[in-house]
C-alpha cells in the first residue's frame, strides 16, 4: 500500500529551494561538500541536509541565521522562508522588514508623485528645470509664482514681453499701482 508522500511537504517551499542553491553555489564556488558544510552546521550526517533542501523535512527556525550565514544566504530572505515554511498562512515578509520611517524627503516626493500621477521621471525637461531653481532659491515663495498669481503675471507678459528680462520700468509700476488704487475705490 502506498502513502501519498506526506515527506515532500515542504518540496515546494522557498525555504528548501533556497537551502538546495546554497548548497549547490557552496559546492561549485568555495568546493565545500555537503558533508563539509553538515559538520560547519555540527550535523553527523550530511543526509539531514539533503532532507532539507529536498523538502522532506523542514528546515529548523532557531538555525535558519547559522544556515544563511555558512551557505552566505541573505539571512532576512531565509528566516522569512523558513518562516513561511512552517506557518504558510502568515505574511512573514512584512512582520520582518523593517518599519518605514517617513521623512520630509520621503513625503515630498510622494506628494509630487501624486500631483504629477506618476514617478518624478515622468517630469518633463522643462518641469525638472523649474524643480531644481525652486529648491536651489532659499527665498522660493517670494520669487515663484502661485497658481492664483499666474493670470495677473501672463497678463504683465503679453504686455510687456521683456518683463521677464527686463522688469517692468518704474513709470510701468506706477500706472499699475495708480490703476489698481483706482480700481479699489470704486
Amino acid at each position: 500500500m502506498n502513502e501519498p508522500d506526506a515527506d515532500a511537504a515542504y518540496r515546494d517551499s522557498a525555504a528548501a529551494k533556497l537551502l538546495a542553491e546554497g548548497l549547490a553555489n557552496a559546492a561549485s564556488e568555495r568546493g565545500l561538500s555537503q558533508r563539509a558544510i553538515a559538520k560547519q552546521l555540527g550535523y553527523k550526517q550530511s543526509v539531514v541536509l539533503s532532507h532539507m533542501a529536498l523538502g522532506r523535512v523542514p528546515i529548523p527556525i532557531e538555525r535558519a541565521e547559522q544556515f544563511a550565514e555558512t551557505l552566505m544566504l541573505d539571512k532576512q530572505t531565509f528566516l522569512a522562508a523558513v518562516l513561511h515554511q512552517r506557518y504558510p498562512k502568515v505574511d512573514w515578509r512584512s512582520m520582518l522588514s523593517p518599519p518605514r520611517v517617513s521623512n520630509a524627503a520621503d513625503d515630498l516626493v510622494e506628494s509630487l508623485e501624486a500631483i504629477l500621477d506618476g514617478p518624478l521621471d515622468l517630469l518633463s525637461d522643462k518641469q525638472a528645470h523649474v524643480m531644481r531653481e525652486v529648491a536651489s532659491d532659499k527665498n522660493a515663495s517670494n520669487r515663484w509664482l502661485s497658481v492664483h498669481e499666474i493670470p495677473a503675471v501672463s497678463l504683465l507678459r503679453s504686455l510687456r514681453p521683456k518683463i521677464w528680462s527686463d522688469g517692468l520700468s518704474p513709470a510701468d509700476r506706477e500706472a499699475v499701482r495708480q490703476a489698481l488704487t483706482q480700481r479699489q475705490s470704486h
